[in-house]
């Protein structure tokens, strides 16, 4: 098992429980990794004033939630001091939007842990504004707490595999998580089409025999170097026909962790997640990793 960097896991605190959860997630696996804990909070931002007596209102607005943030951090930090003793914490406090300040505050980390929602969020099964700001801009690994907040274990981490560079650092990671956490890995690869498409003459003249075993290549390849490795890490191999998010989040009622390339490799890769990715980060039923390039 290698070592990480001991750059620091970061992660966005706003009193809510979502973001406690990720405090404490964060912190499980920064103890695992030996590398210091940051904690970011963010202020509201400054908006235009227009009179002396809303500069005064502001100010006492902001010395209001300053006092209220510092609570934030210091109630966290009692917390995480109970649970993990030996772990450095670093805290910020810093104008936001939110996913500015974590994103800024993340330049040399090695992770990123957000809660799903957030304290002033809507309430719902999607994941919040803030959470798809940072996966969407982060320049590390983004973890987005769902399901119920579990710390790390010895459940399965599954990973997708498609043959894309993404895919292939997702890889990475997920052997990395998987073998400090003494878990299995189960390598995920899917693929569209099917025998059963209908009695169209394309659908006839596809040797559907040669596809399966050209796609069990694909993702038996995907996971060979890292397989060598970590040869601590027990893996499964999954290949199957179907969209990737339905047959991850299948996978993802017995695992503690989803790992995902923020793309895959279709024809578009823009600056924003695809479509298997976004649909994780709302739907998923466990934490959910995004992968992304520098």
């Amino acid at each position: 098992m290698s070592t990480p960097a001991s750059h620091s896991v970061v992660v966005g605190l706003d009193g809510s429980d979502t973001s406690t959860n990720a405090a404490l997630w964060g912190a499980a696996v920064a103890s695992k990794w030996g590398a210091p804990l940051s904690l970011v909070h963010a202020l509201p931002h400054d908006g235009p004033l227009y009179s002396p007596a809303a500069v005064m209102l502001e100010s006492r607005f902001l010395s209001q939630v300053r006092e209220d943030g510092e609570a934030i951090i210091a109630t966290a930090r009692t917390l995480l001091g109970q649970q993990f003793p030996g772990l450095e914490v670093e805290t910020t406090i810093s104008p936001g939007p939110g996913g500015t300040a974590v994103i800024e505050a993340s330049d040399r980390a090695r992770l990123i842990v957000l809660g799903s929602t957030g304290a002033g969020a809507f309430r719902s099964v999607l994941v919040g504004s803030t959470a798809l700001h940072v996966a969407n801009r982060a320049p590390c690994p983004v973890v987005v707490l769902r399901g119920d907040g579990a710390p790390p274990d010895q459940r399965p981490v599954v990973v997708g595999v498609d043959g894309s560079d993404l895919s292939r650092d997702a890889v990475t990671r997920a052997f990395e998580f998987a073998s400090f956490f003494d878990a299995p890995l189960v390598g995920l690869h899917t693929w569209q089409g099917s025998p059963a498409m209908g009695g169209t003459s394309q659908g006839l003249l596809v040797d559907w025999v040669t596809v399966r075993q050209e796609e069990e290549a694909l993702l038996a390849e995907g996971l060979a170097g890292e397989s060598e490795t970590f040869p601590d890490v027990s893996v499964t191999k999954v290949a199957k026909q179907g969209a990737a998010a339905d047959a991850m989040m299948q996978h993802a009622k017995d695992a503690q962790l989803i790992v995902v390339g923020s793309h895959g490799r279709g024809p578009v890769l823009g600056a924003l997640m695809g479509s298997t990715s976004q649909n994780l980060l709302h739907h998923a039923t466990c934490p959910v990793m995004i992968c992304r390039s520098k």
